[in-house]
């Protein structure tokens, strides 16, 4: 303490803060100096260090420093408790979001487990599913992609699942397919959908995919071979969702779940 007055050092310790916190809510003009020497000695009052308190205590609550300004200016409690519950609803927004990015990252990483326990491999599954968008698509055949319409992805408004989302793939004839945004969380949008897989095939594919002309073919022998062996019948369309590429040994490595629906049992 200098007389009344707090230095610098002191409020940051007051605050749990560091001295160039101090500084730079002085420089955003956020809590200045009651008094300053030689222009360099800086001392608050104890105004300065309730208000001090109050921009700490925002910054906690993830308020950005504008809106602290604002915050700042208030001169009732009417417009400052307006502000906070407008803030607790962002703040249960973000929460949700939250828990989305968590149930996408254990949901992902359960999938990761199939390929490590059961590398290349065909399993049976009754619960499987992948979510698709309808308005981000393009046809494929032996020699390219085509873009099916201009994409306007106006109408999907979940920013989180398009920037979380994987390549996925769906035939429909013999030499044609669709290629689409495809993901493993649902989302509140309207045109993507959930395709369940009860009754499926998955093959649990690690490879390179696009180096390998035959791999779908040697895929298809094993599939029609466990088919024929346990009396399956496929529906005769398939699905491909691309997780990601890892390089080994300078080698594109892909991981593909190819999911084959079955007929009824």
């Amino acid at each position: 303490m200098f007389g009344k007055y707090f230095k610098t050092g002191d409020m940051a310790r007051f605050h749990n803060v560091s001295s160039d916190t101090v500084r730079y809510y002085d420089k955003e003009g956020l809590v200045t100096p009651t008094v300053v020497k030689n222009n360099k000695y800086r001392y608050y009052d104890i105004n300065d260090t309730l208000k001090f308190s109050c921009v700490t205590r925002l910054r906690e609550m993830d308020v950005s420093i504008d809106s602290i300004k604002d915050w700042l200016e208030y001169d009732n409690l009417n417009d400052l408790t307006s502000f906070n519950i407008k803030h607790v609803e962002n703040l249960e927004l973000q929460k949700l979001l939250i828990d989305k990015k968590i149930a996408y990252i254990k949901e992902f990483n359960k999938r990761m487990e199939s390929f490590k326990l059961n590398p290349n491999t065909i399993e049976y599954k009754k619960d499987d599913f992948i979510y698709i968008c309808n308005d981000l698509n393009f046809t494929t055949d032996n020699e390219n992609i085509h873009m099916d319409k201009p994409i306007d992805i106006s109408g999907v408004l979940d920013e989180f699942w398009t920037r979380t989302s994987f390549l996925g793939y769906m035939n429909q004839l013999q030499d044609k397919g669709k290629v689409y945004c495809a993901n493993i969380v649902s989302s509140d949008c309207d045109i993507i959908k959930r395709i369940d897989f009860g009754n499926t095939l998955r093959f649990n594919y690690i490879g390179d995919v696009f180096s390998d002309n035959t791999y779908l073919d040697e895929v298809m022998e094993k599939v029609n071979s466990y088919c024929n062996k346990n009396r399956y019948k496929l529906k005769g369309d398939y699905y491909e969702v691309y997780y990601l590429s890892q390089s080994v040994d300078e080698t594109p490595i892909y991981y593909v779940h190819i999911y084959f629906p079955l007929e009824d049992i």
